[in-house]
């Protein structure tokens, strides 16, 4: 295909232009997990466009077919494998509705980004190159069977509904990757434990107190968790263990973090004082103990800020959480385990059981929490579940788990490996690395249900992801871009 009939808006001649062109029209369709349905069909529509063969299941899963060029290296099918969710995080100050309104795409030099929004190159980029190779008849390339799944970011949802029976290849080629020549093959597993409190709620007057803390950096729950970063919602859980601990306090609500898999990065919660409460006092034990926080996490949160604000309602009483259902909550979240958990004893840099407390949130009647668990060890995974369970059930709550996907165990040998790891040798003069993470993929899943499926993940540089500072580098997606063209040239 002729790149000089391609017009990016924003990549400009950034090469690919055809893989950024499909990139930019992704971005100007919101497709954020559990609100891809536009985006599926939009997949859909762009196949009988193309009069290639297709399917769509009820939960959205796309796969498009495309045969053989003439002269293919091999007539044995390739998967070609990546998610069309993304994580929807935003700053504080901005005002884009990311259900309704699409991500504002910006570049710097070789840097794509999103203004105040994650930019969904987590798996943007492997739809868009997926529709590249399906749109341009020119790439030598051998039957393609490219599957786009749903849901991937909120527990693999529509790898584990997948039907896989119309798939004839044995390799997969997975590009939901972040880290350019390192080649996955093998992931944690994971489960989301859901956790429910009922709360009773009376009428108090006082004073009502605002806490916020924000400006950590959050991140990614498989590939930060290891780096020693704060959770939100557990510093508002010792902010308020610390007030409660000299006064009476009543929890009105709070907010904190909004996927299971992202590092928590901002917490709100309201509580009522009583009405003579020394407010000066108050605000006095809150900045010693956040300034002590910022203190410890100095070197992986240097950003940390808080606020405060005061309301009254001496007056007019305020509905809130009773004493003793403020302080169950307040109790679990200075008992919860979370993070790190324990490193894998043959690799001590990779992480092997972890979780995360992603999402912490309030309504009339009840609080809810959302942990992300992962482990290579699926033992320890349930071990670390029970764990949870088993705190939440003493303080009075339920538990219900969801999401759960089995570890992808690296093969005793991968033909396919071995294969793409001298092609990319060739390109670059040099060997990849060869890695298991802790982060999730579908390649678990549909390894599972293929018989003798041959599985390897990659993808260009990205950095940030499920945050609002993720970004991609166009010149790493160019060369991911290329090893891609002559891997399918050429196995």
């Amino acid at each position: 295909m002729d790149d000089s009939m391609i017009r990016n808006e924003i990549c400009g001649d950034a090469q690919p232009k055809l893989v950024l062109h499909f990139f930019e029209e992704i971005c100007r369709i919101p497709h954020g997990s559990f609100h891809v349905q536009e985006l599926s069909d939009w997949l859909v529509a762009y196949a009988k466009e193309k009069k290639l063969k297709h399917t769509q299941d009820e939960a959205g899963n796309v796969i498009i077919w495309k045969a053989a060029t003439k002269g293919a290296a091999s007539d044995r099918p390739v998967i070609l494998q990546g998610h069309i969710d993304m994580v929807l995080e935003k700053t504080d100050d901005c005002p884009l509705d990311l259900l309704k309104q699409h991500i504002q795409l910006k570049r710097d030099g070789d840097t794509l980004y999103a203004e105040g929004t994650t930019l969904g190159g987590d798996d943007g980029i492997a739809v868009a190159m997926m529709l590249a190779l399906l749109e341009d008849d020119t790439i030598p390339h051998p039957p393609l069977e490219c599957v786009f799944t749903v849901n991937e970011e909120v527990g693999l949802l529509g790898a584990n509904v997948l039907d896989v029976s119309g798939l004839q290849g044995r390799r997969m080629i997975n590009l939901d990757s972040e880290d350019e020549g390192i080649f996955t093959v093998g992931c944690a597993g994971g489960a989301e434990e859901h956790c429910t409190f009922p709360v009773e709620r009376k009428e108090h007057c006082g004073m009502i107190l605002q806490i916020t803390i924000s400006g950590l950096l959050g991140g990614h729950s498989g590939g930060c968790i290891n780096l020693g970063r704060a959770n939100a919602d557990l510093l508002m859980g010792r902010v308020l263990y610390k007030l409660a601990g000299k006064m009476t306090v009543r929890l009105l609500s709070i907010e904190g973090g909004s996927k299971d898999n992202a590092i928590p990065r901002s917490c709100c919660a309201r509580i009522l004082l009583d009405a003579d409460v020394d407010q000066k006092a108050v605000l006095h034990i809150v900045e010693k103990l956040m300034n002590q926080i910022s203190e410890e996490y100095r070197l992986t949160d240097g950003g940390i800020t808080w606020s405060t604000g005061w309301e009254d309602a001496t007056e007019i009483p305020a509905l809130v959480m009773t004493k003793a259902d403020t302080r169950r909550i307040i109790d679990f979240l200075m008992l919860t385990p979370n993070g790190l958990i324990e490193n894998d004893p043959a690799d001590r840099d990779l992480p092997q059981t972890s979780l995360n407390l992603g999402i912490l949130n309030s309504s009339e009647d009840q609080v809810r929490a959302v942990y992300l668990v992962r482990s290579s060890v699926n033992s320890q995974k349930k071990y670390l579940q029970k764990k949870v369970e088993t705190l939440v059930e003493r303080l009075g709550g339920s538990t219900e788990v969801k999401g759960a996907y089995p570890a992808w165990e690296r093969a005793d040998s991968s033909p396919l490996c071995d294969e793409l790891s001298a092609i990319y040798e060739k390109q670059t003069g040099k060997k990849p690395v060869i890695a298991v993470i802790h982060g999730g993929l579908e390649c678990g899943l549909l390894a599972a249900e293929i018989e003798g499926l041959d599985c390897v993940s990659i993808g260009p540089d990205m950095e940030g992801i499920h945050t609002p500072d993720e970004k991609l580098s166009l010149a790493s997606t160019e060369r991911t871009w290329r090893f891609l063209l002559e891997a399918l040239r050429t196995i």
